[in-house]
């Protein structure tokens, strides 16, 4: 019923879309111009942010004396508190501009970046996490795409800019990983770190600062209202949870897969220079995934646009652990990468498109907050089957696990379209 009454009002209403009003061309100019701006900043607060921690554990290690569990801790830690914050961003966002939130977001990250230069003790080491995670929660990927649904009205368009900005953020690895890697050759750790917070000030807090704004009023008048679900409509809706459940199972068995693919590859025999390609195929294959998604989700009748996604992702592992052949891993991890990157798309349009841009920061961030605490234990949950049932069952279980988001994403469809008829 709230899908038909969207798209009724939007039909009835001559200068709203969905039940939105269109923008004018100059907000259309300034609405892409945010885009290029989080494209940029989404891009470089990843990188520094998240993939750096990778390059830097093991010269941490060499220096501070902590294993790689304790060192990872905090940054699992950081993940979940992520989760957490990103819930009450999320609900800032409804109400009022993104510049504050994002700009001190960025600041507070270049400030925290430069306390892990100096980092000694592990104490100090977690609480200077725990304030990373409250800047992820910021500045990442949720804000971002809560400003894009509040300035793009038409479904369409939306998906446009939110591709746009994450096809610039699925450069983040492949730009900074090596990135830092030289910069630590060079420099050591804790200067290559002074290094990225300089470019973490130099880049996003200004951009933050001066490009991002609130979507123009007449788009926040009644008819949003009318249109948008409230958070507690989407909260109590069954479609939302299992669809929230889908995000969940999905991603928790794509990173398992990521984090537990190397031993697995290796135990079957493949040498170690073509198992560090191959995982190397998982974040490449992104790409052409979020490419695809827009042309799929369009193409595809519902509740099969969703679906696809979940179902690239069991196939994938299917691939990968049931034949044991060169080209079917390769195959397999491509369509793992595939998959993970629409998702990543996926659960952001499809919330705007369900649910309306009138309370998305938190309908959003609820949901997120499932897929942000699949990223953070996944791993640790992963290694710890393998060490009981071993690495060929930790993938057929995770391959069942992918199955299983399919059912529950197309579950969630189909219920989201009986409500509607």
């Amino acid at each position: 019923m709230l899908r038909q009454r969207l798209t009724a009002r939007g039909r009835h209403d001559g200068g709203v879309i969905a039940g939105l009003v269109s923008p004018r061309p100059a907000s259309r100019t300034r609405a892409w111009g945010i885009v290029g701006a989080l494209s940029v900043t989404e891009t470089v607060s990843w990188g520094i942010l998240y993939y750096a921690f990778a390059v830097f554990l093991l010269p941490m290690q060499r220096e501070l004396g902590y294993s790689a569990a304790q060192l990872t801790g905090a940054f699992s830690l950081a993940l979940l508190v992520s989760a957490v914050a990103g819930l009450a961003v999320g609900r800032h966002l409804d109400r009022r501009s993104p510049r504050a939130v994002m700009t001190l977001g960025s600041v507070a990250g270049v400030l925290l970046v430069l306390a892990w230069s100096q980092v000694e003790g592990l104490a100090a080491f977690y609480a200077l996490w725990v304030g990373i995670g409250l800047v992820m929660a910021a500045v990442l990927y949720e804000p971002a795409f809560t400003v894009l649904a509040k300035w793009f009205p038409e479904p369409a368009a939306r998906r446009r800019a939110m591709t746009t900005m994450t096809l610039a953020g699925a450069l983040a690895s492949f730009i900074f990983l090596p990135l830092a890697q030289v910069l630590i050759d060079d420099y050591g750790w804790r200067d290559a770190l002074v290094v990225l917070a300089l470019m973490l000030a130099l880049v996003t807090v200004p951009l933050h600062a001066v490009s991002l704004r609130a979507a123009p009023e007449v788009w926040r008048s009644r008819h949003v209202a009318m249109a948008s679900a409230s958070a507690r409509q989407a909260l109590r809706s069954a479609s939302f949870w299992l669809l929230s459940g889908a995000f969940f199972l999905a991603t928790a068995a794509a990173i398992a897969v990521t984090a537990q693919g190397i031993p697995f590859l290796l135990e079957r025999g493949y040498s170690p220079s073509f198992v560090a390609f191959s995982i190397g195929v998982i974040g490449v294959s992104q790409i052409p995934g979020r490419l695809l998604f827009a042309p799929v989700a369009e193409r595809l009748p519902a509740p099969w646009g969703t679906v696809a996604l979940f179902v690239l992702i069991a196939a994938g592992i299917a691939l990968i652990v049931g034949i044991d052949a060169t080209l079917a891993v390769v195959a397999g991890l491509v369509l793992l990468g595939m998959g993970n990157g629409m998702a990543t798309l996926a659960r952001a349009t499809v919330i705007a498109d369900r649910y309306g841009a009138a309370a998305y920061g938190t309908i959003a961030s609820v949901a997120a907050s499932a897929t942000i605490g699949a990223r953070a234990a996944a791993p640790v949950a992963a290694a710890a089957y393998a060490a009981v049932v071993g690495y060929s069952a930790l993938l057929v279980t995770l391959g069942v696990i992918a199955a299983f988001a399919a059912a529950l994403a197309y579950a969630a469809e189909r219920g989201a379209g009986e409500a509607a008829a």
